[in-house]
């Protein structure tokens, strides 16, 4: 099997250096190349191959449309990036513009590793401090640190189990469902049941929630 290829990007000195160390440990990745800049990152995936963009947003000057434009060079890009403390809706943001995954800068080694895997096979994988600031509303900020992986808890969410939470934030049907993407009842309500252990959520009031904390659906 193909290790993952990863560019890093970023100035802060302890990021790109500590993720370059992590994807070197492994043989599960490969190191493809690490910049500073957003035009050196535009350069090296444009001329090269690259699986996962491991990206410190805090540290580096991106447009809007950074993730959407690398995606023409290569189309399979996954991207998972990092970031200090944030809002609600600053998170929303970063992961509308075409952010796959996202973790806090001071998330542990065992959980970066768990989300590049993750990110790389199009899995979206976030921080458990994340989940909680988009599915709260009581408490809109994200918490200053993260305990370790085995406390904070990575939440990985499939295409598929994305798809589940629009469909039931609009209103359909476990049977309707099942309709639009050509699975049984069975199935689709597996789905629900695995969607709402992986996020701590025990009602159907908490998917919602969360699809409109993500932007998953229209709010108006």
């Amino acid at each position: 099997m193909e290790p993952v290829k990863i560019v890093v990007a970023g100035d802060n000195y302890l990021f790109t250096k500590g993720m370059e160390c992590l994807i070197e440990e492994s043989p599960y990745f490969e190191l493809s190349a690490s910049v500073l800049s957003e035009a050196e990152l535009i350069d090296k995936v444009s001329s090269r191959q690259v699986d996962v963009l491991a990206i410190d947003v805090s540290s580096i000057e991106w447009e809007q449309d950074l993730f959407n434009r690398l995606k023409k060079y290569a189309p399979m890009l996954k991207v998972l990036a990092f970031n200090s403390v944030q809002q609600r809706t600053a998170i929303s943001a970063i992961l509308n513009a075409g952010v796959t995954s996202y973790l806090l800068l001071c998330c542990d080694k065992v959980e970066i590793t768990d989300a590049l895997t993750k990110t790389s096979k199009g899995e979206r994988f976030l921080c458990g401090k994340v989940v909680e600031a988009l599915i709260n509303v009581k408490n809109p900020n994200v918490p200053d640190t993260c305990p370790l992986y085995s406390v904070c808890g990575g939440v990985n969410i499939s295409e598929r189990e994305m798809e589940i939470i629009r469909y039931v934030s609009e209103g359909l049907s476990n049977q309707e469902i099942a309709d639009k993407l050509f699975l049984s009842v069975h199935t689709v309500n597996t789905h629900r049941k695995n969607i709402m252990g992986k996020l701590g959520i025990t009602n159907t009031a908490g998917l919602v929630m969360y699809a409109v904390r993500n932007q998953l659906v229209a709010t108006n």
